[in-house]
């Protein structure tokens, strides 16, 4: 009884293998190769050598402050500087004659310019509060262009670099109603700019701390 019991089991048990065996083959047919191609070879310098995040061959502007706020090629932030540059020229009243000591004050701010090539130059003209508002800013006009002119055509300045303004009585430096004061009011400012590359940090939590 128990040899003819046995039989059946062993034949069920080959049929299972050789099924088993089947279906192991099918999936290994049915699944995909991945063929490893070989390294690219990198033709850019990708290393980032100031730690900015702009690496090496997008960079336009090397050594930049760690922190900075910067632009797609590693540069900061581009600010124009303005400072004041007082010339001591003076005119009489009602008039834009530039005196033989205007000249060579305007001299100094031309050497200036000469030496620094870089920086560019707003001339302002000034009156006393004498008169009417609409003559003395004309008058004004007049007098920052008459040195506007010196700076070209005397000391050979671009004249690209030069502009010129008149604010009449807007500004004036001594609110006295006195001689003393109109002949100071009476004058040339020269506001000087140039463009500075300035690396603003970028902002983060701990900020307002490194403020402190």
């Amino acid at each position: 009884m128990n040899k003819l019991s046995i039989k059946p089991i062993d034949v069920t048990a080959k049929y299972l293998v050789v099924a088993f065996a089947v279906l192991f083959i099918s999936a290994c047919a049915d699944t995909p190769v991945v063929i490893l191609e070989d390294s690219v070879q990198q033709l850019y310098d990708l290393t980032d050598y100031d730690s900015d995040g702009v690496v090496k061959a997008r960079e336009k502007c090397d050594g930049t402050s760690i922190g900075a706020a910067i632009d797609n090629y590693g540069c900061g932030t581009q600010t124009s500087k303005i400072m004041p540059f007082k010339i001591d020229v003076k005119f009489v009243n009602n008039s834009y004659q530039l005196s033989d000591q205007a000249n060579e004050d305007i001299s100094k701010l031309a050497e200036l310019l000469k030496m620094n090539p870089q920086i560019n130059v707003v001339i302002e003209g000034h009156s006393s509060k004498v008169g009417v508002a609409k003559l003395n800013q004309v008058l004004s006009n007049n007098r920052a262009k008459a040195v506007a002119l010196v700076l070209i055509n005397d000391f050979k300045i671009n004249e690209e670099r030069i502009s010129s303004i008149g604010y009449g009585f807007e500004r004036l430096e001594n609110l006295a109603d006195t001689e003393q004061a109109h002949a100071e009011n009476r004058r040339i400012m020269a506001e000087i700019s140039h463009i500075e590359k300035i690396d603003d940090l970028k902002w983060t939590i701990y900020t307002v701390n490194q403020a402190n």
